[in-house]
Formats: C-alpha cells, sequence, structure tokens
C-alpha cells in the first residue's frame, strides 16, 4: 500500500513496506470496542467454509474468554467464532447439525507478536491453524452437516455478539472469511513471509466472501470507523472490487451541494460527456426537483441532470431534453451517462443506451463548465438531490458505447485512470474517496492538470458512507478516532498524519 488518503489521515508507509498487503491495523481495548458487519449471508447453508486473520496482543489471563471474531447464527448462539480459551489455548465453536467446540494445543500468542489463525470447516472436519500450523487438540463431537447459517446476517470483530460482549483486547488485522474450506497451501500464501508481507485473500480461488483489511482503508466519520468489506458478491457469483468504497450523502431538506467553481478547459466544446454513480432516498414529488449534476451560464448554454417525476433520468442542455425509457428504484445504485456529440442527446444507464434516436441540439459553446455544481441545480436554489452521490466526471468527447460499458464496470466504480478514454477526462471527483472534511468536505479532483476541486456547502462529517458495490461493510463501536495504528503483520513504523487534509499532498519537491 503505497500513500493515500482516507478521511482525516493520510497513510504513509514506511518506504520498505509500501509494496505490502497491509501496513495499519487496528487496536481494541477490550471494554467496548468493536465492529459489526450487517446483511452478511456469506455462510448461509454452507457445507463447508473457513475464516482467516491476524491478531497481537500483550494480555493473557485479563483476555480469557474473548472474541476476536464471531459470525453468530440467528439463534443469538455461537455460530462460527474464534476465542481465546485461556492463557495458553484458543477455542473456536462451530454451529451445524450437530455443535461442535474445538481448542488448541499449547500455543503462546500473548507475546507482543503477531499471529496468524485460520479455523476450517470441510464437512466432517473442523481445525484450527496457527502460524499455518494445524493445532487442533479436541473436536466434539464430529461435525457433520451445513453451518446453520439460514438467517445469519452479522460479523462481529473483537466481540462476540450484544448478548455475548466479551470485548478483545489487542490489535486485528486482515480478516477473511471464505465459503470454503481452505486448502493448508492457501493457508500457507495467506500467512506470507517477512519480505513481502502477508497474503492478498483476494488473489485466492475462489476469492473470500468477505474481507476486511482493518486499518489500510478505514474512514472516520466524526463518530465511527467505516470499515469497508473488499470483496463485494455480485448476483453473478463474480467478486468485483470497488475502486471507491465509499460516498456522499445529500440531504436536499439541508441544501446539501458541493460546489466546483468554473471549469474553463469545458468552454468551446464541439462535445462532452458526463458520469455519475447515484442512489436515491427520497419521494419522487415533481418534475423539476432531484438534480444530481449541472452547470452552465444562468441565461444559456447550461445542462443538468436530474431524477425525473416517474423514477426516470431527464438530461437538459438549453431547453432540449431526452428522457430514460428505464425507471429506477429507491435505494439502490445506478450508473448515469450522459452523451453530447456536437449535434444531439444521448442518456445511458447502467451501460445501456436508453434512447432509440438522439435528442437534437445546438453545439456546447463557451459557458458550458461555468457554475458547475453536484447535487444541485445550479440556476435555481431550491433543487437539490436527496440519497447518495459517487465518481462523478466530465469528459471533453462524446463517450462511446463501448467506452460507457467501461465506465459501467459490472456495477462498481474503477479507476478511471486506466480508463480507454483517460486523455479525455477533464475532472473526476470520487466523493467520499480522496475527500477530507474540516469545516466542509474538500472533494479532490483526481485530474491534476484541472485542479476543479469542489467544496461542499451545509455537509457534516457524518455524510460520508458506503459506496456502490458494497455489502456486508463494517461500522466501529466504541472507537474514538485514535484506534487505526501503523502496526500490521510483517510491517512496522508507518507513519499516520495529523491535522492535514487531502490537499496537502503537493507536486513540487526538492530538485
Amino acid at each position: 500500500m503505497s500513500t493515500q488518503f482516507t478521511n482525516r489521515q493520510w497513510r504513509l508507509p514506511n518506504n520498505e513496506n509500501k509494496d505490502k498487503q497491509s501496513n495499519y491495523s487496528m487496536d481494541f481495548d477490550g471494554n467496548v470496542q468493536h465492529i459489526k458487519a450487517s446483511n452478511f449471508s456469506g455462510l448461509a447453508d454452507k457445507s463447508s467454509g473457513s475464516f482467516s486473520l491476524w491478531f497481537k496482543t500483550t494480555n493473557t489471563t485479563s483476555n480469557a474468554g474473548k472474541c476476536i471474531l464471531s459470525i453468530p447464527y440467528s439463534g443469538g448462539g455461537n455460530g462460527f467464532d474464534i476465542y481465546i480459551n485461556n492463557s495458553t489455548s484458543l477455542k473456536s465453536y462451530l454451529k451445524t447439525s450437530t455443535f461442535t467446540t474445538t481448542t488448541t494445543n499449547t500455543i503462546t500468542y500473548g507475546d507482543s507478536n503477531w499471529h496468524h489463525v485460520a479455523v476450517v470447516y470441510d464437512g466432517s472436519t473442523h481445525k484450527i491453524y496457527f502460524d499455518t500450523v494445524d493445532v487442533t487438540n479436541t473436536s466434539t463431537p464430529s461435525p457433520s452437516g451445513a453451518i446453520a447459517a439460514s438467517t445469519v446476517n452479522t460479523i462481529e470483530i473483537g466481540r462476540f455478539s450484544t448478548s455475548y460482549q466479551n470485548e478483545f483486547n489487542g490489535q486485528i488485522d486482515g480478516v477473511a472469511i471464505f465459503n470454503y474450506a481452505l486448502s493448508t497451501s492457501q493457508i500457507t500464501t495467506l500467512y506470507g513471509s517477512s519480505s513481502t508481507g502477508i497474503g492478498n485473500p483476494m488473489s485466492l480461488s475462489p476469492k473470500p466472501v468477505a474481507y476486511y483489511p482493518l486499518g489500510d482503508q478505514d474512514a472516520f466519520n466524526g463518530a465511527n470507523y467505516l470499515v469497508p468489506n473488499i470483496a463485494a458478491e455480485e448476483d453473478d457469483g463474480d467478486i468485483a472490487t470497488s475502486y471507491s468504497p465509499y460516498a456522499l450523502d445529500f440531504d436536499a431538506a439541508s441544501s446539501n451541494y458541493i460546489d466546483c467553481g468554473n471549469i474553463t478547459s469545458l468552454n468551446n466544446l464541439s462535445a462532452f460527456s458526463t458520469s455519475t454513480w447515484i442512489n436515491y432516498e427520497g419521494t419522487i414529488s415533481g418534475a423539476s426537483s432531484h438534480m444530481f449534476l449541472s452547470g452552465g451560464s444562468a441565461s444559456n448554454n447550461r445542462f443538468y441532470v436530474q431524477l425525473y417525476s416517474s423514477n426516470q433520468i431527464r438530461y437538459g442542455y438549453n431547453g432540449n431534453t431526452i428522457v430514460t425509457t428505464s425507471s429506477m428504484s429507491v435505494g439502490n445504485w445506478y450508473n448515469i451517462v450522459t452523451v453530447h456529440n456536437g449535434t444531439s442527446l444521448d442518456v445511458y444507464l447502467n451501460g445501456v443506451k436508453q434512447n432509440t434516436s438522439p435528442v437534437t441540439v445546438v453545439a456546447p459553446s463557451t459557458n458550458i463548465g461555468n457554475n458547475f455544481q453536484i447535487g444541485k441545480y445550479f440556476a435555481l436554489s431550491s433543487y437539490y438531490w436527496d440519497g447518495k452521490l459517487s465518481n462523478a466526471s466530465i469528459w471533453n468527447t462524446d463517450l462511446t458505447s463501448s467506452q460507457v460499458t467501461e465506465l459501467y464496470n459490472e456495477g462498481v466504480p474503477s479507476n478511471l485512470n486506466n480508463h480507454s478514454a483517460y486523455s479525455n477526462l477533464v475532472s473526476w471527483w470520487q466523493l467520499g474517496s480522496n475527500s477530507s472534511f474540516n469545516t466542509n468536505w474538500t472533494v479532490l479532483d483526481e485530474v491534476t492538470a484541472s485542479g476543479n476541486n469542489g467544496t461542499s456547502s451545509n455537509m457534516t462529517e457524518d455524510d460520508i458512507v458506503d459506496g456502490v458495490g458494497s455489502y456486508a461493510n463494517g461500522l466501529s463501536s466504541g472507537m474514538g478516532g485514535d484506534e487505526v495504528i501503523g502496526d500490521a503483520p510483517y510491517s512496522t513504523a508507518n507513519s499516520l498524519s495529523v491535522n492535514m487534509d487531502v490537499l496537502d499532498r503537493v507536486t513540487d519537491t526538492p530538485s
């Protein structure tokens, strides 16, 4: 992980660690601190399953009975867990058609060193691996049947559950959950080495159904940490990784919006395109509200993109409008792309062109980049967006259908620096990711040459939320904002910034 900014802090790894999978972890105080992920069903009724994690503690007797990871089942009892059993052993519970308890042989864990644990159920055996070694002592009775998880929907990191809290005291890193039995070679891969760092769970096949790096990408929202699940499960069974795990949540009633100023590089264009990821959370009412992108001059050369009265997208330019044939559902993410090729308008929804024939309009002219705003219609004070927005971008060309499909990327935002039309990218705001809050949100324009950074109005720090393609993301409790630390397995002496924001990184360096 090279230097990156996640709300409030720059992560600046020691140079010798910059290429390692993990350089940061999270520190739990054993009191009320934990992380809970909801809406998880990745082990539901699976015939086998595994999880892998790293932990570090100096406590032994005071940690007895403390839970490092728990996936409780619907009855509120033990589902699939790993506990500190006593000063020299660990214990894992597994609920199937039988209830299995597995303990380890004598191990040393309270020695201030990082240790890797993998718990594996293959349908007939329930084992614990400690630093790649099978240390299973007893497993009573012999397990059988599917994991009893048909209605399980939570993951608890650092404690058991609301009823049986048992909070862990120490550091945790790299939690990964798999819906199959890990092989010994896969466990060795996850263990890694001092020279290469820990293994990347996303490099395994099949990939995990949940993966929480812990520390490296966690964002603080003023009260809690947002802990993204790097494995996002798609309907077709593939797992796609979103480049932007966060978004910003706009409240129309509070007049939330982002002002990006005048984008002069959009003047005198012969064509242009926009792309935005939207998730509407309000109630559709009226044909002129719910604007999420707009720009231009007050009297002419204006454009806007909005959610229309029948849950459709309307793209307007200088009095000409085009409306999508498909409707959207409240609470779901959609990628909206608009294209002006110089003489006509087109709209794409999730990569699919919505109009059979384009709307003929005049060519863009001088002031199209003026008053560029996200979450509001610049020309009127009452037309605001109500919901989440992510990855807004604008291009100085008419994107082709294949380039639009590339933007959709099977339902998750990608790194636009790698897009085939990157040379035509004018501005790109991830919104949430690579943004910082200090009185207002500063939303970084990722295209260095343009530098059209956005500034929020009437928004607060807790407006950072889970982004596109989210699945079983975690949320901390009882963690005050200083629990991310620059220590991880095989990686130490990594730095964190203090009182710096996303704009404090500059290109000027000693020559």
